[in-house]
């Protein structure tokens, strides 16, 4: 398999961009190279470049860094997701007064899976991940059901860098992937936290490929096989739902 699939320098850009939680917050390049697991120098190269497009800001006093004023324009530009994201969350909060259960969203970022909204459930026993945190994707349903939707060079990176921890080998994980997509979800039974299963579903958006993920998340002491069951139509239900309204808007 080819090693060499994407360019690394921008793959490692986006790991910098993402070990900000928002604006406010400041990292040092030490603290930066030991995130990504990266050469100071090299942070430092691919930092002066993201500081010069106004992606980086650097607080001259410290010599940290902060997201930069370019994000501005950025989400200036998110008229059409955030109608996306408004719809699914509509829909989200629909399966979650049905399931009574915590309803999660997902985006998909590289090889993980980023939690970006969630509708709590009663429960005192309770899923509670961090939002805008990031988890490997294959471990979760979320983000498996994004994955399938990947290529398959997208596939053999995401394989070559997980191989160990994925345990199957790659014609495996090819067959997995291909039968979450002609299923149309993903089921994780305590794979990524123990007595936790998860049911879930992608989100369609312009042309039909996946731009979100929504699962329901319960201790297994609530979603036991017969309920598992019927959780499932009910996230396909509202996942399909909701990709039919976001299509209808184009």
């Amino acid at each position: 398999m080819n090693s060499n699939l994407f360019t690394s320098t921008l793959l490692k850009s986006l790991h910098i961009l993402d070990c900000f939680t928002n604006d406010q917050q400041e990292i040092g390049i030490k603290e930066l190279a030991k995130q990504i697991d990266m050469p100071q120098s090299s942070v430092y190269r691919i930092v002066q470049t993201l500081e010069f497009v106004g992606l980086l800001f650097q607080n001259k006093e410290n010599k940290k860094y902060r997201l930069g004023p370019k994000f501005i324009f950025l989400t200036s530009k998110l008229g059409y997701l955030d109608a996306c994201q408004r719809i699914v969350v509509k829909h989200m909060e629909a399966l979650g007064r049905e399931t009574g259960e915590t309803v999660n969203l997902g985006i998909l970022n590289c090889d993980e899976i980023t939690y970006i909204h969630r509708i709590d459930c009663q429960h005192v026993l309770r899923p509670s991940f961090e939002l805008n945190a990031s988890y490997p994707a294959h471990k979760t349903g979320l983000g498996m059901v994004l994955l399938a939707e990947l290529d398959d060079s997208e596939l053999q990176y995401v394989y070559q860098n997980h191989a160990e921890d994925l345990g199957t080998s790659y014609n495996e994980f090819l067959a997995l992937m291909q039968k979450i997509r002609q299923d149309g979800y993903a089921f994780d039974d305590q794979i990524f936290c123990p007595g936790l299963r998860c049911v879930a579903a992608p989100i369609a958006g312009l042309g039909g490929k996946a731009i979100f993920s929504i699962s329901v998340s319960a201790p297994i002491t609530r979603m036991d096989d017969s309920t598992y069951q019927a959780t499932q139509r009910l996230v396909l239900k509202y996942a399909l739902a909701a990709s039919e309204e976001i299509l209808g808007m184009d």
